[in-house]
């Protein structure tokens, strides 16, 4: 195998790192990552603006969501202490729905498991003999590697707290992508271990969590736990101000996946992944792709009217108007507060400067019709 040195300044380290581990990728033998689940759709279901789940650990508010939209244990593979595919249920039995709302960059999160011996009754320094809900989120599925891998440098600088570790964890673990291990549940421990080197996307206003369960430590019995997250194009350490929030957009999609560490008593009895690769945990090339769906139908009002605008010249009061109303529309009149109309879907007009406008969208079906006014919103100066 090659060993690379690594002088990691600036965003030369980062594009260094990245090229290296297409390299190292390459002398591993590796020539890409085969889903497992190509003939899935997977989806992201969207909450409408007035029914967004309150995070209390009742799931109630989620009874909504179909029954599509939830991901069980017959999709998970454990692929590093022997079980593989042929999971007990009687062991452990979990199942995974994700939601999210136009307009609000999160990812929320319904996780409910049964386990045989829930594993959390002891002080834990190295966070990791509890049991862990595992999910790693790539919002704009960049890709790639996006913890470091100290196999990466030269074999002198491997250790943890040598400088060149310590620099490149800072300037790239979860930068670009995130991973969260979330304790089930949380007893004398934090929420959550982040694996990256922003701490703070596990706080609030970047995150919240709560759970549900009745058991103790090495009993039996189901937890929920739900939780909403923050997915981040950059996310530097220690600097939330300077971090690139992922856009959500319908019909768009992330990557995303997860994975269950299973300890019994000590000892891990399981690492079930939805990969079937443990690498997904580090390298955002092994997620799966998930839609960001549309309000179902059922959920939506048969008509309602919307628009949003654009000015497009200030200077000509040019002004461009899109049509974003909901239902089988046959006919659209603008009225635009001058005494000029138009039957445009997406029209272009030319406002007087420094009036305010009381602008109308009236939309029409077979049944009916629906309004939009704006009043004042549109304005030339």
């Amino acid at each position: 195998m090659i060993v690379f040195k690594i002088q990691s300044t600036g965003v030369v380290a980062l594009f260094v790192l990245f090229l290296f581990g297409t390299l190292a990728q390459a002398d591993d033998g590796l020539t890409g990552y085969e889903s497992p689940h190509s003939r899935i759709a997977f989806e992201i279901f969207q909450f409408p603006k007035n029914a967004i789940p309150r995070i209390d650990g009742n799931v109630d508010d989620w009874s909504m969501v179909p029954e599509r939209y939830s991901y069980g244990t017959s999709l998970l593979n454990d692929t590093e202490d022997g079980h593989g595919t042929d999971i007990d249920r009687k062991d452990i039995d979990v199942k995974v729905t994700l939601g999210w709302v136009k307009g609000l960059n999160r990812i929320y999160i319904r996780y409910e498991a049964y386990d045989d011996f829930w594993d959390f009754g002891r002080f834990n320094p190295r966070g990791y003999l509890n049991d862990i809900f595992e999910i790693v989120v790539d919002g704009d599925m960049s890709g790639g590697p996006f913890i470091f891998n100290p196999l990466l440098v030269a074999e002198d600088d491997r250790d943890r707290s040598s400088p060149a570790f310590l620099e490149n964890h800072f300037r790239f673990s979860g930068v670009h992508a995130q991973n969260y291990h979330f304790y089930t549940p949380m007893v004398n421990d934090a929420w959550v271990l982040v694996w990256g080197s922003q701490y703070w996307i596990s706080e609030f206003p970047y995150s919240n969590y709560d759970y549900s369960y009745d058991f103790e430590h090495g009993e039996s019995g189901k937890l929920v736990m739900e939780c909403w997250i923050t997915p981040f194009d950059y996310a530097p350490y220690n600097r939330p101000e300077d971090a690139v929030v992922s856009q959500l957009v319908e019909n768009e999609r992330i990557g995303f996946s997860w994975s269950i560490l299973d300890f019994d008593g000590g000892k891990r009895d399981g690492h079930y992944n939805l990969a079937h690769d443990v690498r997904m945990v580090k390298d955002a090339s092994y997620l799966q792709p998930f839609k960001l769906m549309p309000i179902e139908s059922s959920l939506q009002p048969e008509l309602k009217a919307e628009w949003t605008f654009e000015v497009l010249d200030m200077e000509r009061g040019l002004v461009a108007f899109h049509d974003e109303s909901i239902g089988e529309v046959t006919s659209w009149r603008w009225d635009f507060g001058d005494g000029s109309e138009s039957t445009e879907q997406h029209p272009i007009h030319v406002l007087e400067k420094g009036v305010r406008k009381v602008i109308t969208l009236e939309v029409s079906d077979d049944s009916g019709a629906s309004k939009r006014t704006r009043y004042w919103e549109v304005m030339i100066k």
